[in-house]
């Protein structure tokens, strides 16, 4: 038996936030390569998800884009290393 398969990522997550109180929480795996990433949205307090959704859809473009520049850094650097 040997250990196999060992893979490394980035993980990301944020809030959402009105003032203190946390909306929706975002999480992303981004592998090493940079290669199958997804979000998560977990939302915190409907109450307040309901009420201000363009913030929560705005922030959560803007996580977004952090993903992907995330995906394309470690996309570059992976293929550095292959060089």
């Amino acid at each position: 038996m040997a250990l196999d398969n060992i893979q490394e990522s980035v993980t990301l997550t944020g809030d959402s936030k009105l003032e203190d109180e946390v909306i929706t929480t975002f999480s992303a795996r981004v592998p090493n390569d940079g290669v199958g990433s997804g979000i998560s949205l977990s939302i915190r307090n409907k109450e307040l998800y309901d009420a201000n959704k363009l913030v929560v859809r705005s922030d959560q473009a803007e996580f977004q884009d952090i993903v992907w520049d995330t995906e394309d850094r470690l996309s570059e650097q992976a293929a550095e290393e292959e060089e």
